[in-house]
């Protein structure tokens, strides 16, 4: 069915994991505070805006990285069809290392909000490093793969000897990002795990308005084409080097609040 089943197999994907999810809240209702019933809804101004503080970053996030990823595929199809299906191919490998560095991220979530909210920082911040280990050493291994291991990973999905040389150069560009991107989504997945909306915000809107999106124009503009993929390495860098700090003054500030008393 071409693309047109590709889209249904989607939809399809997703509605056997909506049934699996609800059927599994239901098998466990009563057995855990998760709770979708609408008689629990409410709109208390303190949940809407604990709320809103952590989802609106997080999904201007997701539009945004729609948006560049528009971007980076129009500047590639000027090219030709060879370096867009090459564009396209070295995308996609590129976002299985990247899709398991955003899992971990989230999936330490709740873990950092609890030990936060009980002010357990200590063990808070040893889960985090924690990850950010476990993560390093999975994206450095694939950077290594995907750097010596080009032209083979972009020929397992084509055979065309033009669009498996544009996918072995861009793949190399790609990689490169593959290090940083561990600290940055743990970074980001921390202010929002500790309810720290506006600094999630803001790093939505530097990763790809102020960093990607125009390294994208300007590299393309230096080095033709050859520049697009390391728009990515470049911004997840520099996002790097400002969420840091910002991590450390927020250790900083939970070591003073361990001296405080805890309050009821």
């Amino acid at each position: 069915m071409g693309a047109a089943g590709a889209g249904m197999a989607t939809c399809f994907a997703n509605c056997c994991a909506l049934i699996y999810f609800f059927g599994y809240m239901i098998v466990k209702r009563g057995k855990t505070s998760v709770c979708i019933s609408p008689r629990a809804f409410s709109l208390e101004k303190r949940i809407v805006l604990g709320v809103c503080a952590v989802g609106i970053p997080a999904s201007i996030q997701n539009l945004l990285n729609v948006v560049g990823s528009t971007v980076l595929n129009n500047l590639a199809a000027s090219y030709g069809a060879a370096a867009l299906a090459a564009m396209g191919i070295c995308t996609k490998i590129n976002m299985v290392p990247m899709y398991v560095a955003m899992g971990l991220s989230q999936g330490v979530m709740p873990l950092i909000s609890y030990n936060f909210a009980s002010r357990d920082y200590k063990r808070m911040k040893s889960a985090l490093l924690y990850t950010i280990r476990c993560s390093e050493v999975l994206l450095i291994a694939s950077s290594f793969l995907m750097f010596f291991c080009s032209g083979a990973l972009t020929g397992l999905f084509i055979k065309d000897p033009d669009t498996v040389a544009y996918g072995s150069a861009f793949l190399r560009g790609f990689c490169l990002a593959q290090p940083v991107l561990a600290l940055d989504f743990m970074c980001v997945g921390t202010f929002q795990a500790v309810g720290m909306g506006r600094e999630s915000f803001v790093f939505a809107i530097l990763r790809k308005i102020v960093f990607e999106i125009p390294l994208l124009l300007l590299l393309n503009a230096i080095f033709p084409l050859y520049g697009l993929p390391f728009a990515q390495a470049i911004a997840e860098l520099m996002m790097a080097l400002i969420a840091i700090p910002v991590m450390i003054r927020f250790f900083r500030r939970c070591r003073a609040q361990e001296e405080l008393p805890l309050q009821a």
